[in-house]
């Protein structure tokens, strides 16, 4: 369960590329057929792959499992996340690590089954030149202004969120979290 929640959580790890911002449907879209990975999509998803840094990527993922399972292994055991960091690197992160490759396998076919070897070679066309080449530059910063921006958003909600509420948590016997 903790590792479905982490990889379920992708997005946070900083994706090469931003989705762009849909509205809202008001009726369920009919959903589109998927299309069938073929061996030319997957070398045109291994390309763009290469030139989005996928293997930062599935490196970051393994990292964040990692602190995740360390904390996680503390918490159950009663310890500090420090007596944990060496049983997690010396017994579970050479699996993860040596398991990559499937995890890259993965976000090869994802793209190649979702995308056509022309439309693949086109974001890959796209990302060598200057404006895809700035995306790839700025999206790492963005996502830094997101994040803290949105951390900043979550503090002042919670306290806003804790000064109007106290009397009713207290009446119901709860305590907030600092």
């Amino acid at each position: 369960m903790l590792l479905g929640g982490l990889l379920s959580a992708g997005a946070a790890w900083g994706q090469a590329a931003p989705a762009p911002a849909q509205p809202a449907p008001t009726q369920a879209a009919p959903a589109q057929p998927a299309h069938v990975a073929t061996e030319a999509s997957r070398r045109e998803a291994r390309a763009l792959g290469e030139k989005l840094g996928w293997e930062a990527q599935v490196r970051g993922i393994i990292n964040t499992l990692r602190t995740a399972i360390i904390v996680n292994l503390a918490q159950t055991n009663g310890k500090t996340p420090q007596d944990m960091i060496g049983v997690v690197d010396d017994l579970l992160i050479p699996d993860f690590v040596g398991d990559a490759g499937a995890l890259s396998n993965m976000i090869v076919e994802a793209w190649a089954g979702a995308f056509t070897a022309e439309e693949l070679r086109n974001l890959r066309n796209f990302y060598s030149t200057p404006l895809g080449e700035k995306l790839l530059r700025t999206i790492p910063q963005l996502n830094n202004v997101i994040n803290q921006g949105g951390q900043a958003w979550a503090q002042k909600n919670y306290k806003a969120a804790q000064e109007k509420h106290t009397e009713e948590f207290t009446k119901r016997g709860i305590k907030f979290a600092p």
